[in-house]
């Protein structure tokens, strides 16, 4: 029998139970970016680098 014939209930719950969240507001996550570069946080720059890019690719 193959593998992808195979009823996976806790997979499809979780592949399918996902709902997208809304994106917060460019000036929320401009202010977390200040943030993060005033503290020396990295990640937390890249991370908000990228959303805040999402965000202003979509026009919100």
């Amino acid at each position: 029998m193959s593998a992808s014939t195979i009823h996976r209930p806790t997979e499809y719950a979780a592949v399918m139970g996902l709902k997208a969240r809304p994106l917060p507001s460019a000036d929320r996550v401009a202010d977390l970016l200040i943030v993060a570069r005033a503290t020396d946080d990295r990640y937390g720059a890249r991370l908000f680098s990228a959303l805040l890019d999402r965000i202003l690719e979509r026009g919100q």
